[in-house]
């Protein structure tokens, strides 16, 4: 079951779906919008939306009403075997078909999901009302698949005294990267009005206040580099995401560096690989993350990378050269500079990089596979 059609969680999801596919196995995708996998063992199943308009909190509603019915019905029709959860609310709506069909539920966990609501400034009710339905939604759970340490404490905590549940740890992997013709660098950077003689910062991914792009923007004016331009790519995936990028269009303009930054939008898998090896240096400021495709990208296309010392970032980088306080505006300036600086510095950062891709170097869709499926019984069993 899944909403949202942009950034690293859906192409996640779609690996999911993929790695039971190659497998053999029969999937059934409830959604609210049409999957895009055509292979004769997938079956999606799309809602019909009711409303052309809808904000956050109505979607929510509306899914958490009436979903779970439709969940029930659909596993009961197609004699399931497994129920998969891409997030804890889907865990929330499908614990009525666990139960009823007595049938074994994984819920995978990608990151905070009240992070972004408290980042709104969402309704004190309302965020009550999420933090009830999280926790049902993981004790619902049989299993729980993170793909972080941090995270996985954050669920333990949560769960309490429901030590029984299973949370295990699978991170996420480097994704197969499209290779840019080396002739494209020039090119590249003059699609984007980038300067051939420019050092180039770069940050992906959704769009949102939880990715800090503003202290990025605030720290390009401090740097004294001419020269040095960033390349903010991606874009919100909610309509509640939207005016952030708004947000930064303007600051960019309050601070004069609107000819310093640019805003490519949603790329391609391939003109992203591009955008990569016309870039300088990786830097993601976030304030709270999962474990994020975009750096794992990034690394996978030997660009250095910098990011926030927070968990599921720190999981990737580990190394403190690596990182800095998302708070901290003059330690992310300093960093920058000394990137460009200090050819001995660079050089470090780029070997240690280049030590981090090792680790995320697997067959992400086999180890998921294995988790899902390891240890799970029918409820029917016991």
């Amino acid at each position: 079951m899944y909403t949202i059609k942009r950034g690293g969680a859906y192409d996640r999801f779609i690996m999911l779906i993929e790695a039971f596919l190659e497998r053999g196995c029969e999937v059934h995708c409830l959604s609210l919008t049409p999957i895009q996998i055509r292979h004769p063992f997938f079956h999606n199943h799309v809602a019909y939306w009711p409303f052309s308009k809808m904000n956050t909190w109505q979607a929510r509603l509306f899914v958490v009403s009436i979903f779970p019915l439709w969940a029930l019905w659909s596993g009961w029709r197609n004699k399931i075997d497994l129920i998969v959860a891409f997030g804890i609310l889907y865990a929330f709506i499908q614990g009525f078909s666990k139960y009823l069909l007595r049938k074994p539920m994984v819920t995978l966990i990608r990151g905070d999901s009240s992070f972004g609501l408290r980042m709104r400034n969402t309704y004190p009710g309302l965020l009550y009302l999420n933090c009830r339905i999280e926790s049902l939604g993981l004790r619902f759970s049989d299993s729980i698949i993170t793909n972080s340490g941090g995270l996985r404490e954050e669920i333990s905590k949560k769960l309490k005294t429901r030590r029984h549940i299973d949370v295990k740890v699978l991170p996420n992997n480097i994704p197969t990267i499209p290779v840019p013709d080396p002739q494209d660098l020039i090119p590249t950077r003059a699609r984007y009005g980038i300067p051939e003689d420019a050092k180039v910062l770069i940050t992906a991914g959704v769009l949102n206040r939880g990715k800090n792009i503003e202290t990025l923007i605030s720290c390009l004016a401090k740097i004294e580099m001419e020269n040095l331009h960033l390349l903010i790519t991606g874009d919100g995936s909610t309509k509640d995401d939207f005016p952030y990028r708004e947000f930064l269009e303007g600051l960019t303009r309050d601070l004069k560096v609107e000819n310093r930054v640019h805003f490519p939008g949603w790329v391609e898998k391939e003109e992203l690989s591009r955008i990569y090896a016309a870039s300088d240096l990786f830097i993601l400021p976030s304030m709270n993350e999962g474990m994020p495709n975009a750096m794992l990208e990034a690394l996978g296309s030997d660009l250095p990378c910098l990011g926030s010392n927070i968990p599921g970032i720190r999981d990737i980088l580990y190394y403190e050269e690596l990182m800095f306080d998302p708070t901290d505006e003059q330690a992310i300036v300093n960093k920058i500079n000394q990137v460009f600086s200090d050819v001995k510095f660079f050089n470090r950062i780029r070997e240690l990089c280049r030590e981090r891709k090792q680790a995320f170097t697997f067959d992400w869709k086999q180890k998921i596979f294995q988790t899902i499926t390891e240890g799970i019984s029918s409820p029917e069993a016991n």
